[in-house]
């Protein structure tokens, strides 16, 4: 059985948007300017089982060997793979249309559980709920070997987890575009041959370099789930500073058969927190601009200049926040039967402790008659509510069905 994801975050979203990008696609990451139109976009799912015979792997993962017959890249071994259409809302979307086309997963996992509805649409929407989103890649025309007609190809990538190490068993290829199919462990994996480009960085994309070797303050820093984007955005450029231009794809050193290029630290950072969009972006530049560098000296100017370009948006998106707040408040207050205004929060982060303690300070100085009152969820299983509701005078901390039924009210 799969193991269920929350998607929430597949499509990026972001009030802070760093002034030092150049604006991309809607609602993604954005990095260099890249035309649409030189753009192939398509999307790759890696599915993982169980490894219960060696007690040192955890996890094999799938591969599917491209039939000779394929007009890009074949006889190479891949994930389920293929082009993001004009009819899919979402890579996501796509990404479960792939799986359910090329193999039967989709149809053993719902039997499993009763379904004998081949055709019901719940089934790809089940599937999309297993589904993790990883960092898109783009991969240059140099290394796709002319494939889509030179174009830039856009992959998105996606880790399906099953908890059934069985599945080998009754998983069966579907479709034309394969015509091999085997689970290989991790190890395996990151030195298989021939393969599409850029496999293994897909994969190491996927599953939010769970098995990239890295150093340990940034696992630290990975595994931290109380601060907010901006903090550790902020964090990310310090450890980047350590150590710019190193190399964290060991694997792709060992094995350069798959056109695969070692990446540096700071695009390790950015696909270990790929929802929170500041952090992406700050790396982005970050690598830009030390890759463009000759200089190792000019790498305290570049990280000063990100982190005052970082404080400057910080503070124009607490601007807009207290002001947006305020403007509901006036709203609320001309046709309100009660003096009391209620502020709720269900996240933590110092973008949005500065934005509540100013919005407090202006209210309470200027509507003497209403009581401000900021209500925080309690966030389970991080409790950031707790934390948040420490930052905030006053603040109180409701358990999550608390909050939820506060709101309803």
């Amino acid at each position: 059985m799969p193991t269920q994801f929350d998607n929430s975050t597949d499509h990026y979203v972001d009030p802070l948007r760093l002034r030092i990008i150049k604006k991309a696609r809607r609602n993604e990451p954005q990095g260099t300017m890249i035309s649409v139109s030189n753009i192939k976009r398509v999307v790759s799912v890696f599915i993982l089982r169980p490894n219960e015979n060696n007690p040192t792997i955890k996890w094999d993962v799938a591969v599917f060997r491209r039939c000779s017959t394929m007009p890009t890249f074949p006889n190479h071994w891949a994930g389920i793979s293929g082009s993001i259409e004009d009819d899919d809302d979402s890579p996501l979307e796509a990404a479960a249309r792939e799986v359910s086309e090329e193999t039967n997963l989709y149809e053993y996992e719902l039997t499993m559980k009763g379904d004998d509805n081949s055709n019901h649409p719940s089934r790809r929407l089940l599937l999309q709920s297993y589904m993790k989103a990883g960092l898109y890649l783009d991969i240059n025309k140099s290394t796709t070997k002319g494939a889509f007609g030179g174009r830039v190809i856009r992959v998105y990538p996606f880790a399906l987890t099953l908890e059934d190490s069985g599945c080998n068993n009754v998983i069966e290829m579907r479709g034309t575009e394969h015509d091999a199919m085997k689970f290989v462990s991790i190890d395996e994996f990151l030195r298989l041959a021939p393969c599409v480009p850029e496999l293994q960085r897909a994969f190491h994309h996927a599953t939010a370099g769970a098995y990239l070797k890295l150093p340990e303050d940034i696992r630290t820093w990975e595994n931290d789930r109380v601060n907010g984007a901006s903090y550790l955005a902020r964090k990310a450029i310090e450890l980047a500073v350590g150590a710019p231009h190193l190399s964290t794809y060991s694997q792709f050193e060992e094995n350069n058969l798959c056109n695969s290029h070692p990446n540096t630290m700071a695009k390790s950072i950015a696909i270990l927190r790929p929802s929170m969009v500041p952090i992406v972006n700050v790396m982005n530049e970050f690598d830009k601009r030390t890759l463009e560098s000759l200089e190792t000296s000019e790498i305290g100017t570049i990280q000063i200049d990100l982190l005052k370009a970082l404080d400057l948006e910080v503070e124009e998106c607490i601007n807009l926040a207290v002001e947006t707040i305020i403007k509901d408040y006036e709203s609320w207050h001309s046709t309100a039967s009660s003096n009391i205004f209620v502020i709720g929060t269900f996240s933590r982060s110092s973008t949005l402790v500065s934005i509540l303690k100013r919005v407090l300070q202006s209210m309470q100085n200027a509507f003497t008659d209403t009581s401000i009152r900021v209500v925080c969820s309690q966030s389970t299983p991080g409790d950031e509510g707790e934390l948040m509701a420490n930052d905030i005078p006053g603040a109180t901390c409701l358990s999550d069905k608390q909050f939820e039924e506060h709101i309803r009210e």
